[in-house]
């Protein structure tokens, strides 16, 4: 438990205080994501009916009256304030936060800068990697360079880069999953509460993660049908190219290389190259592996079509324990949202909409853009839609979001509609 937080009877919650875990998985209760403030007496039921305990967030909660009799009473039951209760939940986060990033800007505002950095960083990864199919030098010059604006921009409000990133049209999966992997991982530096240097550090191990693929046959990766035996052993070799590509350059982050090492390892040893398990692997590998999955699973692949945000989700957090950090990927979901910026979704109405920015308190009510009406005919008009002021439709029924939908459903480009 950090410092700001307190872990609380569900029966003793009152309305205004922000809920950041609860005693269980999240994705077994109502809730879906963690991180709300409780609302209304609806709230309080629905946490009463599904938990005993959860933990509070005392800075972000807004009654704070009844918090400090609540600390009095986990005194007097010599519950530690502050630290982890050996009744803390299998899975709570065992690291320690060194802070929390604030917004700093408006998604709008982000958009105006960050549109042109994120352009001049698809050209410049495009051309190290065809650089690099012709074995020249690595140059990183161009790359740090475009990098460091997108860090100012993720640590600043991350819903910017994460909205680009969904709407990304590169004409090689590979150009693109190197772009994803490097913005996904900075926001997860940024939810972990990591410094400028390692969020950075994130990002540049992202986009070096697979350059080692540059060295292996254009039939090998883009093939369509299920590898061998022998093409699967000869594409796990990409982690040694990658490493060889790297030897010569002495001014790259320590951590980046053990992104690059280690992306494939797996929690329960099964992974590659080395078998390493949980306790081995380092912490910027375990991040650049749930990375690396959830941009692959969201991508069209030769041999794949995408999952949505919501399916990849669900995906990843069956996965953890086993093939990732349970932890890690919990507070990779909390990075990204169940719908991260960017992501289309059927409404409870009908409707299809594309999500512009989340809420950081309501994960499930964001601001969003109709873009169909109930019998998918495209709207005359696009609407913006705040979902935490609008919680009804036009027929006076409860709205609500029903899936998302993945990347280009009703033939939608999002970012012909936005940007």
């Amino acid at each position: 438990m950090s410092e700001n937080e307190l872990q609380v009877e569900a029966r003793d919650v009152e309305i205004g205080m922000y809920v950041n875990r609860l005693d269980r998985p999240w994705l077994e209760t109502p809730f879906m994501l963690q991180g709300f403030m409780i609302h209304d007496a609806a709230d309080l039921k629905m946490l009463v009916d599904n938990c005993e305990y959860c933990y509070v967030n005392i800075q972000l909660s807004r009654s704070l009256k009844p918090l400090k009799r609540i600390k009095e009473k986990a005194v007097s039951q010599n519950i530690k304030f502050g630290k982890r209760s050996k009744n803390a939940p299998i899975g709570a986060t065992t690291f320690t936060r060194r802070r929390t990033h604030q917004d700093h800007s408006e998604m709008r505002d982000e958009l105006k800068d960050v549109r042109r950095t994120h352009a001049t960083m698809g050209s410049a990864v495009k051309d190290m990697m065809r650089s690099l199919k012709f074995h020249k030098k690595l140059d990183l010059s161009a790359i740090k360079t475009a990098l460091k604006p997108m860090v100012d921009s993720i640590i600043r409000n991350p819903d910017a880069l994460l909205w680009l990133n969904r709407l990304r049209r590169l004409d090689d999966y590979n150009y693109s999953h190197a772009l994803g992997c490097s913005i996904w991982a900075m926001a997860m530096g940024r939810q972990l509460g990591f410094n400028k240097g390692d969020i950075e550090a994130l990002g540049l191990g992202g986009l070096l993660i697979d350059i080692g693929k540059t060295r292996l046959p254009e039939k090998l990766l883009t093939k369509k049908y299920k590898l061998t035996e022998s093409e699967v052993e000869l594409l796990k070799t990409h982690v040694q190219h990658s490493l060889d590509i790297l030897e010569s350059e002495d001014q790259i982050n320590f951590k980046v290389k053990n992104m690059i090492e280690s992306h494939h390892e797996r929690t329960d040893g099964s992974g590659y190259p080395n078998g390493l398990d949980n306790n081995q692997i380092p912490l910027f590998g375990k991040i650049a592996a749930i990375v690396d999955c959830y941009d692959a699973i969201t991508s069209e692949r030769s041999y794949a079509q995408p999952l949505s945000s919501q399916e990849a989700v669900k995906k990843l957090y069956e996965w953890r324990g086993k093939d990732f950090q349970a932890e890690l990927v919990e507070e990779f979901i909390q990075a990204i949202g169940m719908f991260p910026s960017g992501t289309l979704i059927e409404l409870s109405s009908g409707e299809v909409a594309v999500v512009v920015t989340e809420s950081r308190l309501r994960r499930l009510r964001p601001k969003i853009m109709l873009l169909l009406n109930a019998d998918k005919s495209v709207r005359d008009d696009y609407v913006m839609c705040d979902m935490s002021a609008v919680t009804y439709d036009d027929k006076g029924k409860k709205l609500e979001i029903l899936h998302a939908l993945p990347a280009g459903s009703y033939d939608i480009q999002a970012d012909e509609y936005f940007l």
